[in-house]
């Protein structure tokens, strides 16, 4: 079972977040700050979605922060945006989706993510299926790729 982090500080929006990816068979850890979510990073999820605007720490220095340390760096991050997505799309993060987005968008940015072979850095990796050196050269080939997706989260 797949283990997904959401960050976010509006509480119906998390919650109903974490109810529907819980529905389709993740498993789905709530934060309901930058600072509690990076706590939670350390206990490497498969991926994080995160909010931009929020209390505490916001998702840019989430983003920094997970990014900075070696065990967290390879972990897939999703930006969730409603107003901050030019500030967003300026970081190297593994994708966007901007607020509202539907479930459908939702689960296709976080299968784009968690179908792609992992870590950029071998010499921090997580534990990978399949860990070809080539896999290495696709993860970083794709590790410059970026998506948006436009509509209801």
């Amino acid at each position: 079972m797949k283990k997904i982090l959401v960050i976010e500080d509006d509480d119906l929006i998390r919650e109903t977040v974490l109810e529907l990816l819980q529905s389709r068979g993740f498993e789905a850890v709530g934060a309901e700050n930058g600072k509690v979510g990076i706590q939670l990073a350390a206990e490497i999820p498969d991926l994080i979605l995160s909010d931009v605007m929020m209390p505490e720490l916001d998702g840019i220095e989430v983003f920094a922060a997970v990014r900075s340390h070696p065990a967290t760096a390879s972990i897939p991050f999703i930006f969730m945006t409603g107003s901050e997505m030019e500030k967003a799309l300026e970081l190297k993060a593994d994708g966007y989706l901007k607020k509202p987005c539907s479930l459908a968008e939702m689960l296709r940015a976080i299968a784009a993510q968690l179908e792609k072979p992992t870590v950029a850095n071998p010499k921090y990796q997580k534990v990978q299926e399949n860990s070809a050196p080539s896999n290495l050269s696709l993860r970083a080939r794709n590790q410059k790729s970026r998506f948006e997706i436009a509509s209801a989260c």
